[in-house]
């Protein structure tokens, strides 16, 4: 009964330690080229700015985000662009992990900072890898830190919500559980 229960408590706080220990990112694709493309686009080089419209779809390495529409801007002194917007319904982002395991999220909107590597995502945000998602009204994933922080509206109904599916049971789990 005692293996039992420690082993149950050992899962629950694995469990409880994921959401910020498995959503590494490869790291390697940062160094990749960024390519964007569209069925349109708009530059103001006055402004320092880019709108892409119509099947939107950003690469980095593994990195990829699609959208329906697209902004890039950069600040003044910037060569290139910095911060990219994008809107869907959803807009997608995934990237292949070190490990080899995907990381998925969509959302309203996902801002991109490339500099920073950080991901926002706002307005139905959802993200996830393996059997296990985050979801709220603002995620915010730094991709250098490797953390996850997700907020509510703060409305009445407005809640936080993470799930955790558990392994389905092998046979030789199964004959690890049986008592002689």
């Amino acid at each position: 009964m005692l293996k039992r229960f420690s082993s149950l408590l050992s899962n629950v706080i694995l469990l409880a330690l994921i959401p910020t220990a498995v959503f590494a990112q490869g790291k390697s694709d940062f160094s990749q080229p960024m390519e964007v493309e569209s069925s349109q686009e708009k530059l103001d080089i006055k402004n320092n700015r880019l709108v892409l419209t119509d099947n939107v779809i950003i690469r980095q390495g593994t990195l990829l985000i699609r959208a329906d529409r697209l902004e890039a801007s950069a600040s003044e002194n910037a060569e290139q662009a910095d911060i990219f917007t994008a809107e869907g319904s959803p807009a997608t982002y995934s990237q292949t992990l070190e490990d080899g395991g995907q990381i998925h999220a969509e959302a309203n909107k996902i801002t991109y900072f490339q500099s920073a590597r950080r991901l926002e995502l706002s307005g139905n945000a959802r993200i996830s890898q393996g059997s296990s998602s985050s979801s709220g009204d603002l995620i915010t994933y730094d991709l250098e830190e490797q953390t996850i922080t997700a907020t509510s509206s703060g409305e009445e109904d407005s809640r936080v919500i993470t799930i955790f599916t558990p392994k389905p049971k092998t046979d030789a789990d199964q004959k690890n559980n049986e008592t002689p």
